[in-house]
């Protein structure tokens, strides 16, 4: 087993996580909001940042400019049925996307939202140290030899054990930062 590539994948799901959080809003507009949204694009579910250009207007505003303008509606509709509590409006050739005061039970709605996406992220660990043990299993029934198979498994407990550490210390801070008016 590859230690190496075991701690690129861990860094995988931390990066995952904090890309999901980043969607989670603060009470201020930034692009990160709105751009992994999925929206109707050409038959297919297309992230925003592919379809348009992303910039802020605005503490409370954010402008989505597709390059396609037939993809408009579909913009609307996706920012919508994303269920962020964003306010998206058709503008001419784009759409202005206004981001709400956040109300304390708001807030409170983030915070669960943040904490199922960080279990996710525990569960995507979790699934990915199931694969490299069994991985260091087959290597062990092939020849690998005990001491090594254990010190790998230890090394393996022992990246666990900070990825979760990290991914933790991401959660405290987005709940912070969702939790400070």
């Amino acid at each position: 087993m590859e230690i190496a590539n075991f701690k690129q994948d861990m860094e995988k799901c931390i990066n995952h996580v904090k890309e999901d959080l980043a969607q989670i809003r603060k009470g201020r507009a930034t692009t990160e909001l709105v751009d992994g949204i999925l929206v109707e694009a050409y038959g297919a579910p297309t992230p925003i940042k592919n379809i348009a250009s992303i910039g802020v207007l605005d503490n409370k505003s954010i402008s989505i400019q597709p390059w396609d303008k037939t993809v408009l509606d579909g913009i609307v509709k996706g920012v919508t049925d994303a269920n962020l509590g964003l306010m998206p409006v058709k503008e001419g050739d784009r759409v202005i996307v206004r981001v709400p005061d956040l109300t304390e039970e708001r807030r409170k709605e983030y915070v669960k939202i943040m904490k199922d996406r960080v279990e996710d992220g525990r569960i995507s660990v979790r699934q990915i140290r199931q694969k490299y043990m069994k991985q260091i299993e087959e290597e062990k029934k092939n020849g690998l030899p005990e001491d090594e198979a254990n010190r790998q498994k230890d090394e393996v407990e022992k990246v666990v054990k900070e990825t979760n550490a990290r991914i933790e210390e991401i959660r405290d801070e987005k709940e912070k930062s969702l939790m400070t008016l």
